[in-house]
């Protein structure tokens, strides 16, 4: 596993915990889902969670 997915990975568990106090709390399934899809929607448009990797241009080089 790399690095980006490891990341990701990290964020996702964080974003369910947050989720998770914030439902048990509001003693509803809709805030855990809710507030789930707000802070993925927030971190993906962030850039911290990279769901494809990022796509390097090769230089070409010309001969002088």
């Amino acid at each position: 596993m790399g690095a980006r997915q490891r990341l990701n990975s990290l964020y996702f568990t964080g974003i369910l915990i947050i989720a998770a106090v914030c439902g048990v709390v509001a003693d509803s399934w809709g805030i855990f889902a809710g507030v789930t899809i707000v802070l993925a929607a927030i971190l993906i448009h962030g850039g911290n969670i990279r769901p494809n990797p990022t796509l390097r241009r090769q230089r070409r080089f010309r001969r002088r």
